[in-house]
């Protein structure tokens, strides 16, 4: 014999709306958590983007850290010659290599701040940028595959600088990248370190632009002297 158990309808309601609600919750922590997390990465490479590389900055604002600016040289002529699928291959590669570098490093972060342009920054209480920078140049020393049967060399222009604690991280991104047009003006391919006994460049409304714009300037200045 079969016994039914009915519900109270009015229980039955109750309990009905509180799966749901509870359900509808979990989905929008879920969705919220996803767009926080879109708000902070770089949809082509996974790397964090301005935004995220601006946080992790913060929290490392209290202790002494390398920064490390990478500029891919030639990087328009990959896109020029094989196609921006092509160019955007190149990118995640790269990402994934200089990724590596600094996988094992707690606290560390790597950043596409846009274009062919990557930072990684990572605790360190002596000034090691210069080595970071070494390896970061030794992880695109092989050519990468950006379409079948296409493989192309990896050149970069990398600027590096030891943060200490306090530091405005506007300031020490400025000085990572100067250092990295510096290599840029000369041709390239190398790296430039920031005196660890200089101070931070000042930044200025539009820094970056503007520092390059004066690198450029020195740069015709002493061609045509």
């Amino acid at each position: 014999m079969i016994t039914e158990i009915l519900l109270p309808a009015a229980g039955a309601v109750s309990l009905l709306g509180n799966v749901w609600a509870a359900r509808t919750v979990r989905g929008l922590r879920g969705r919220l958590a996803e767009a926080r997390r879109r708000a902070v990465t770089d949809p082509l490479t996974g790397l964090a983007n301005r935004a995220g590389l601006t946080r992790a900055l913060a929290g490392m604002a209290d202790e002494s850290y390398d920064l490390v600016l990478v500029d891919l040289d030639k990087f328009k002529q990959v896109n020029d010659t094989y196609g921006h699928a092509a160019g955007d291959r190149l990118l995640v590669e790269v990402a994934a290599r200089i990724s590596a570098v600094v996988e094992d490093i707690d606290g560390a972060v790597v950043a596409r701040l846009g274009g062919d342009e990557i930072v990684l920054a990572c605790p360190s209480p002596a000034p090691l940028a210069q080595i970071l920078g070494a390896d970061v140049i030794a992880a695109l020393a092989e050519p990468i595959e950006v379409a079948d049967g296409v493989a192309v060399p990896v050149r970069a222009s990398v600027g590096a600088v030891h943060v200490t604690a306090g530091e405005d991280s506007s300031r020490a991104l400025a000085a990572a990248d100067a250092a990295a047009y510096e290599v840029k003006a000369r041709g390239g391919d190398g790296m430039v370190e920031h005196n660890v006994l200089a101070a931070l460049p000042e930044v200025e409304q539009r820094p970056l632009a503007r520092m390059r714009e004066m690198a450029a300037l020195v740069r015709v200045l002493g061609v045509t002297a």
